[in-house]
């Protein structure tokens, strides 16, 4: 007996980081064939708390994928011959291993010149290094979360929401659903102490809950990246189904 697929889906794009709730089944093949939908990107049906499942290992989905054809494969090669060699052009590249020697070079001549290689590897450094503090101090850059009210809406979803104190410090808060969070878990000064109020809370829940994380949009991203990377090991744990960071305003206490 055929097994009836779900009437919707929700889907995570997994490189843009951004979840699509309640697609109806026919659009979401219509993604996988078109190839909007990658094998690495993840589904489960709506309105449920199933585990994440990849595309490609969804047996209702998994034939829709696109096979790379010979086509594919030279306009692959097209596009990657600026930044690589062709396999065919590696020979001719290669320096002959008995080079015939018509022009004598004195000694000197094969011993590099390291100078432009350190001058190059300095600026670039320097580069690098200009590029990492202005990205300390920038705006947090998120996803935009579709049909995100949905999730505020959950009575068992957990909510952590970083407000700015001052120019430089903030403070975080850990509530369920959307009732207002208890004193215990307000403004709190750490992001140690917003994961440890989130396992209180998650000890007495039935099931892994999502967790949304709410800040505004000028508040500096290594705040949301300390938490992301502390939710990815709960995720691991499967003490938390999944986790999102939306730029929103606080809720008004």
């Amino acid at each position: 007996m055929a097994v009836k697929p779900p009437k919707a889906f929700d889907v995570w794009f997994v490189v843009a980081n951004t979840v699509y709730k309640a697609v109806p089944y026919n659009v979401v093949a219509d993604w996988t064939q078109q190839g909007r939908l990658a094998r690495t990107d993840m589904v489960r049906p709506a309105g449920t708390t199933e585990v994440w499942v990849a595309v490609g290992e969804f047996d209702l989905l998994a034939d829709y994928l696109t096979r790379p054809s010979a086509a594919t494969a030279v306009s692959v090669m097209v596009r990657t011959s600026e930044t690589a060699p062709s396999v065919e052009a590696a020979p001719v590249e290669l320096p002959d291993p008995e080079p015939a020697r018509r022009v004598s070079r004195p000694e000197d001549d094969d011993e590099v010149d390291m100078i432009p290689l350190i001058d190059i590897s300095m600026v670039l450094l320097v580069f690098f290094i200009m590029i990492q503090a202005a990205g300390a101090l920038a705006p947090v850059d998120v996803p935009e979360m579709k049909y995100g009210g949905q999730l505020s809406n959950d009575p068992s979803a957990i909510t952590i929401t970083i407000e700015k104190l001052n120019a430089e410090e903030v403070y975080y808060s850990v509530r369920v659903g959307n009732l207002a969070p208890k004193a215990i878990h307000d403004k709190l000064p750490t992001p140690e102490a917003a994961i440890k109020a989130l396992k209180e809370l998650l000890s007495g829940a039935t099931r892994p809950p999502e967790v949304r994380i709410a800040c505004r949009k000028d508040l500096p991203r290594e705040r949301v990246y300390e938490l992301r990377r502390a939710l990815e090991e709960e995720r691991k744990k499967k003490l938390i189904n999944s986790f999102v960071a939306t730029v929103v305003e606080a809720p008004e206490k």
